[in-house]
Formats: C-alpha cells, structure tokens, sequence
C-alpha cells in the first residue's frame, strides 16, 4: 500500500515538474521569438524607409530610370543576409541587391504573391530544393516623387541562422528539462519514501493495536454471548418480558460487535500480509449453491426471490474458505439493500478472452448507488445509507474484505449501478 502511495507521490510530483518546465520553455521561447521579431521588424521597416528615399533620390538624378528598368536594371550580387529588390509600376525589376542564390526563388515567389500592408514587415517561411527550411522576413514600401509613384522596393533580411539557432536552442532546452526531470523524479521519489516513514510507523502502531484490540476482544465476547444464553436458558430463573426483550436485545449487540471485531482482526491480519490463502481446485457453482441456501431464510423473511444462474460446473484453483466468504459478503449486502418483493440473482459464467477467467455477477433489484459514492463503497466504515445499514446490521467493513479477497486471488470488482436501477457487483477471477 506505501508503496503504491510513494510512486503515486513521485508520479504527481514528476507531473507537476514536467508542467512548469513546458510552461516555462514555452513561454521563454514565446517571449524570445517575440522579442527578436519585433527588433528586426523595426529594424527592417528602417531599413525599407531608408532604401525608399535613396531609390527617390536616385531617380532625380537619373531621369526616366524606372521607366527603362529592363535595359538599365541595376543589380548587385551581395549574398549578405540585407537584401532589396526595386520594381517599376510596370512590374520590372529596376535594381536589386540580391540575397544568396539557394533562396533567391523562393524570395521571388513571395514578391509576386504579395499582398501585405505599405510598411509591413512578414515573416515568411519556404522549402529549398534540398529539402531545408528558409526564413526570411520582408518588408515593402511605395516610392513616390512626390504625388508621383515610382514603383516599390522590396527589402529583406535571411533569418534562416537565426531560426535554426532558435530551434537548436529549444531541442537543449527540452533535453535538459527531461534530465532535470528525471533527476527530479529520482529526488521526488527518496523524498517521499521519507515522508511517508512516520506515516508508516504510525499506521503500523494502529494496525498492530486493532489487531491486538480484536484478538483480545473476541474472548471476553464469547464469554458474554455464552452468559447471556446460559441466562435464558436457566429454568430456575423467571424472568419478566422487559427482561427477556434486555437480553435479547444484549445478545443481537453482542454478535455484531463479535462480527465487527472479526472483521477487523481479517483486515488487520490482511495488512500485514498474516492471512494465508490456501489454493484448492473445486466447483465454484457448488460454493455459490450453498450459499444460496444459507441465506435462504433471510431472502424469505424479506420477501425476496434469489435466484442462480450461469454454467452448471465451474472449476476454479482458488481458496474455497475465501471465495465463500465473499460470494456471503456479496449476496448478504444485496439481500440488505433490496427491498420486500425484490429479486437478488447470481450469475456464474466463463471467459476465454483476453484472459481465461471466471466472471461472478451479483444482481439486485434494490435502492441503487449514486455514482459519487460508487468509488467509496469499498472503504471500511463507509455505508451508502447509514440509517439503513444500522438497522440491517451492517458494519461497513464486508465489501472492504471482499475487495481485499478479490485483490489477492489476483482479481478485480467493480459496481454498475443507478439510483433506483438496482446494482450489480461484478466480480473477474483468473481460472
């Protein structure tokens, strides 16, 4: 049970890491990339403005230059990261300062699908031929003479380092937040194996007390339950009804405390792994017969119907005193919460897939679970209606002990049930 309590710890400890480092890279990156698009935007719109009045400049001091762009077309091989195009009115490119020849089409490409804002920069992203990824960012801006439009200039900037820079960055980032993630599940763990060491002492205290409690109990329980019937069956006393109804009302009392410290020395023994189960092959439809048949009276004092059916043999390698005990816990916790007139059936069937197992269902026709307590009835103590378990005998403790019983044959239960609907315990037992 620590140890299932430790990891899940470490695991919710290991959770909560793994969510403030990915809140943190993807904030730090988001911010980062935040901060450097909007140094080089403005950077580049300078950039633009400049180039614009130079390209204004320019025209006054030759004459008709855009107009014979394709004759006189001014172009400059820098392969530097800054690069522009100047396009006439008509389209043609008049002068440019090109970027590196990789990206110079794919650049193009985008100048003639453009279709952003005067004075806006973009990023643009593109496939090379060779299969890399290109980042540049533009910006474009109209070059008036005046009233007069002389065409627009293109300037861009390849940002490519920059992205794979950026991108390489964030690959360590993910690396060392799961190494520190690990390291810190590691820690997580031996922290929470020290944390729970006074947890454990303490329930180990507890545990050995109701252990002892209930050993200790049960004699002195004995001996009472024994007086009492020596004291009705005494024919020398005579006894007044209020008398007799005082020590019937002792003897129902003590034989539900006697119940309810059985109970707990099961749980306590099972906690510290004392109870031994003994493995035997029989016929589970037989145990579930008898059953059946003990409970009977109880069913017909109530009015209820109980009913079996399924395979008529079942064989299963598995504790014959256990097993009983739990179709007892199942079938007596059905009778309890059904009322007069209902129908308590059993169910025994067997599967081959995934896993050949055997599947024990125990319906009712009773009051039904709400689904906020489904997940709490197999806690001790815990009772759906307290008034009614009371009133029943109930002690809260029997589907505890039948969980505990299913747990270790290596089985699992679970409850289907709806309010009004009746409820169904279904029980899977490997063969």
């Amino acid at each position: 049970m620590f140890t299932k309590i430790r990891n899940g710890l470490t695991l919710r400890y290991s959770i909560v890491m793994m969510l403030l480092m990915m809140a943190f890279i993807v904030v730090s990156s988001t911010g980062l990339l935040w901060i450097l698009y909007r140094e080089e935007q403005q950077d580049l719109r300078s950039f633009t403005e400049e180039e614009a009045r130079e390209q204004a400049a320019m025209y006054k001091e030759k004459a008709a230059f855009f107009q014979f762009a394709s004759k006189e077309a001014e172009n400059v091989d820098t392969e530097g990261k800054i690069f522009y195009y100047v396009f006439g009115t008509n389209g043609q490119q008049a002068a440019a300062a090109e970027p590196a020849r990789e990206i110079r089409i794919g650049v193009l490409t985008i100048i003639r699908n453009w279709d952003a804002q005067d004075g806006e920069a973009e990023l643009k992203k593109f496939r090379l031929p060779n299969g890399d990824r290109a980042v540049v960012m533009l910006c474009s801006m109209k070059i008036y003479d005046g009233p007069q439009e002389l065409g627009t200039v293109f300037v861009g900037e390849d940002i490519s380092s920059y992205y794979h820079m950026l991108k390489m960055l964030l690959i360590m980032m993910v690396v060392i937040s799961i190494l520190f993630l690990v390291i810190a599940a590691f820690a997580g763990h031996l922290l929470a194996g020290r944390a729970i060491i006074p947890i454990q002492q303490a329930f180990s205290r507890q545990r050995e007390f109701v252990a002892d409690a209930s050993h200790e109990l049960r004699t002195p329980l004995s001996i009472l339950l024994t007086s009492v019937d020596a004291v009705q069956t005494d024919d020398d006393q005579k006894l007044s009804p209020f008398s007799t109804q005082v020590l019937d009302d002792m003897k129902n009392e003590i034989r539900r405390m006697t119940k309810i410290v059985t109970d707990l020395l099961t749980l306590a023994r099972a906690d510290a792994g004392a109870t031994n189960i003994i493995r035997e092959k029989f016929d589970l439809a037989i145990v579930a017969e008898q059953v059946l048949r003990s409970l009977q009276p109880q069913a017909v004092v109530k009015g209820i119907t109980l009913e079996m059916a399924g395979d008529a043999t079942i064989p299963i390698l598995a504790d014959r005193e256990r097993i009983n005990q739990l179709l007892l816990i199942l079938v007596d916790n059905a009778i309890k919460y059904t009322p007069a007139g209902g129908r308590v059936g059993v169910l025994l069937t067997t599967a081959a897939a995934p896993k050949p197992c055997v599947m024990i269902t125990v319906h009712d026709t009773g009051v039904g679970i709400p689904e906020t307590q489904r997940k709490l009835i197999f806690e001790r103590f815990y009772r759906v209606d307290k008034a009614r378990s009371r009133e029943e005998g109930g002690t809260g403790l029997g589907l505890s002990i039948a969980k505990w019983i299913v747990d270790v044959h290596g089985g699992k239960i679970k409850v289907e049930s709806a309010p009004g609907g009746g409820s169904s315990f279904v029980v899977t037992l490997p063969v």
